[in-house]
């Protein structure tokens, strides 16, 4: 089994764009003048917090603001390093804290995540809370097709993007391997989250410097139902996991969505483009939700799935149903790419070496899984991007005597 330390791993990632890395002071100073005049906000009861994508910061523990000079007003000072984000806009939000019985949907500014530049210095944000969004920088690198709509019988339909690599359209014989990846609408861009996983970036960078066989990426978009479509097992999720206030009957349809994968996208997909068909050259990956959605397609669907990205999983679901599934794994055995982030709790990181103890114990061989812990990974996009260049590596890397 290898477990890559924080060192080795710092070496994979320097296949992605190197960094200088600084510190970025963050000034916040939030006017919530209009919150205290509607009743909104209680100054007596209530407090700011601030959460966002990048340690320290996080979506699910506030960092709280101090009442500033002016009437009104909140301050807050945070210290980041430059490259948290992996030079990406640092995704956030402010929300008014109510304590204890608060609706996990309640107190949130309205509307997108607001983001801000990590570059090193002072960096001041000054404005009222609620205040709309600034546009997101759109970066999209090499052809990327849309495919539009995809309908099915199965499940919802859902927004395909298709990532080429560089050279398809002048080698009209050449097929390539294909990667499917979930939440494909943060794939390529950040105009969903704030932030995205830069696939594209790291996949155009590998494929033109020869460091990676060329493949091609199809980004499949989320929907309404993702924790349907994801999970394999139904279960009841915890009022404080849902972000509601009160605890709900969820999950269970992984088999419908990966019937819509493997009989309704993937032929679409083969017939339009040059593909490689055959499971030895057919990847899936996702994180959380889609992380336990591509070990079990990996596992149930090896006709089509030869290999997975299983990225920062959700191995808590269903009491962990991932162990079980894998513990019962029939043959043969897919290629893993196991991740955890060092920032996402001490359960989830004990889960994810659980759930890797168990892939060696039922027989996974070295060469056919790797397991990645980065200390510095929370569980958002930025902390995937840094480490998508080791993963594309993992999947394509060339090896001495490739003929490709």
């Amino acid at each position: 089994m290898r477990h890559l330390t924080a060192g080795l791993l710092a070496a994979l990632l320097a296949c992605a764009a190197p960094v200088t890395r600084a510190d970025t002071r963050l000034h916040f100073d939030i006017d919530l003048g209009a919150e205290i005049a509607a009743g909104r906000f209680d100054p007596a009861r209530d407090r700011l917090g601030l959460r966002g994508a990048a340690a320290p910061l996080s979506w699910d523990r506030p960092r709280l603001a101090s009442p500033g000079a002016a009437p009104g007003h909140y301050t807050l000072d945070l210290t980041l390093p430059d490259d948290a984000t992996g030079g990406q806009p640092l995704a956030y939000k402010f929300r008014i804290e109510r304590g204890a019985g608060q609706d996990g949907s309640d107190g949130w500014e309205p509307g997108r995540n607001h983001a801000v530049l990590l570059g090193g210095g002072d960096v001041r944000v000054a404005r009222e809370f609620g205040a709309p969004a600034g546009e997101v920088p759109v970066s999209r690198t090499g052809r990327i097709e849309r495919l539009g709509l995809v309908a099915s019988t199965h499940v919802q339909a859902r927004e395909v993007q298709v990532w080429l690599p560089p050279g398809y359209e002048a080698d009209g014989e050449q097929r390539y391997p294909v990667l499917y990846l979930h939440d494909g609408q943060n794939v390529f861009d950040a105009q969903a989250a704030g932030a995205e996983w830069q696939v594209d970036e790291a996949a155009q960078r590998g494929v033109a410097s020869g460091r990676l066989r060329p493949f091609i990426v199809v980004a499949v978009s989320s929907t309404g139902s993702r924790t349907l479509d994801y999970t394999p097992s139904a279960m009841t999720v915890p009022a404080e996991r849902l972000g509601r206030g009160a605890p709900a009957r969820e999950g269970g349809g992984i088999a419908a969505y990966g019937r819509f994968l493997a009989e309704e996208l993937k032929p679409l997909v083969d017939a339009r483009f040059r593909t490689r068909p055959g499971p030895a050259d057919t990847a899936v990956g996702g994180s959380s939700f889609g992380g336990l959605a591509s070990l079990w397609l990996a596992l149930h669907r090896p006709e089509t799935f030869g290999a997975a990205l299983v990225v920062s999983p959700s191995v808590w679901w269903d009491d962990g149903v991932a162990l079980r599934d894998v513990a019962a794994a029939p043959r043969p055995l897919p290629r893993l790419w196991v991740d955890m982030g060092g920032q996402e709790g001490r359960q989830a990181v004990r889960l994810a070496r659980e759930l890797v103890e168990q892939l060696r114990r039922r027989g996974w061989a070295d060469d056919a899984q790797r397991f990645v812990e980065d200390p510095r990974g929370s569980h958002d996009e930025a902390s995937w991007a840094r480490r998508v260049p080791a993963m594309l590596d993992f999947l394509y890397g060339r090896q001495a005597g490739d003929a490709q």
